[in-house]
């Protein structure tokens, strides 16, 4: 065969269409591999981080719901803010509580015969409520300790009391006299 026949043999309509075909597919494949997969990719990862940012989205305004809540609370208690302030305070403020406890052991007939105060911390150390415990032991009669730890809560800064020993006073005859050890704790910020 020679070389004019093999190119006619080549260059048919049928080969012609073939390699037409062929080189399409080929060039098409490459254009999917390089233009349109990249694209796919692209659209699917947009696609998923769509997703989360709504997931993100809904937290977002679950969060600010609830910052709009509190707010509102806050709003409604502004009036109570200093109350909160009376009934823990930012200092120990020792004096101030052992002069609130002096007044109304006086106001009850409450003798205090001893009172001390425990370890207070003064530093600064981040913001948590601390406690002033006072320890006191004195005299006086069941009715006049009632309403002793009556006013003692009805005070507006928060004492709580931890421990509570009362016992008959020994040298007392018939008046009524009790020993009473008590443990009272302040709070501080």
């Amino acid at each position: 065969m020679d070389r004019q026949t093999f190119l006619k043999s080549i260059f048919t309509k049928k080969t012609t269409d073939y390699s037409f075909a062929i080189i399409f597919f080929f060039v098409f494949s490459i254009f999917i591999v390089f233009a349109i997969a990249p694209s796919l990719t692209t659209a699917f990862s947009l696609k998923k981080q769509e997703a989360d940012l709504e997931i993100v989205d809904t937290a977002y305004e679950q969060k600010i719901t609830n910052i709009t809540a509190i707010q509102g609370q806050i709003e409604d208690s502004r009036d109570s803010i200093p109350l909160l302030n009376q009934a823990v305070s930012q200092y120990p403020e020792v004096n101030k509580m052992v002069d609130d406890v002096k007044t109304i052991a006086d106001k009850n007939s409450f003798a205090i015969t001893k009172a001390n105060i425990s370890d207070v911390n003064l530093r600064q150390t981040q913001k948590q409520i601390e406690s002033v415990e006072l320890n006191i032991e004195g005299k006086t009669t069941f009715t006049n300790l009632q309403a002793f730890m009556k006013d003692l809560f009805n005070q507006r800064r928060l004492k709580t009391i931890n421990n509570l020993v009362v016992t008959q006073d020994k040298q007392s005859t018939n008046s009524g006299q009790l020993q009473v050890v008590l443990t009272i704790d302040g709070y501080y910020l």
